[in-house]
């Protein structure tokens, strides 16, 4: 009888054993789905710069950006400078035209425009607001802010 209950007691230990090294029993969870990627807007549209190296003061009265699928022309007032574009989701490059026109008779377009063309010229990431009205074109030439019109 003793010889019974010391087989059932090692019995017993081996089975407790048995059952810390046993597999977890697997979960209902079911597998989550990757996240879709957020879709970025496009540049296509009509804008109105709105700042110029993060100060409004900078953007001149006016100037607007015009883009189309593969191209982008700032126009402030009677001057007008174009480029050519790429745009992958948020990563852009622009492609000066060979030269802008103007029918200014001779002035110049500013300080400021000149900064824009420099800062767009420059442009390598193109960040968008929530609702894609606001996108902000930054690189080494500095930072243009445009507004959807």
């Amino acid at each position: 009888m003793i010889r019974n209950a010391s087989i059932t007691a090692v019995l017993l230990l081996a089975a407790c054993g048995q059952q810390n090294d046993a597999v977890p029993a697997p979960t209902n969870e079911a597998a989550k789905p990757a996240a879709a990627p957020v879709e970025v807007p496009s540049l296509e549209g009509n804008w109105a710069v709105s700042r110029i190296g993060g100060v409004a003061d900078a953007a001149p009265l006016g100037m607007t950006a015009a883009i189309d699928k593969d191209s982008i022309t700032l126009s402030t007032g009677c001057f007008r400078r174009a480029w050519t574009y790429t745009q992958n989701r948020n990563v852009v490059a622009f492609t000066a035209a060979p030269a802008g026109s103007s029918n200014c008779g001779g002035s110049s377009p500013g300080a400021s425009a000149e900064t824009a063309y420099a800062a767009l010229s420059e442009a390598n990431i193109a960040i968008f607001s929530r609702d894609g009205k606001e996108a902000s074109l930054s690189g080494t030439g500095g930072t243009l802010t445009l507004e959807r019109r």
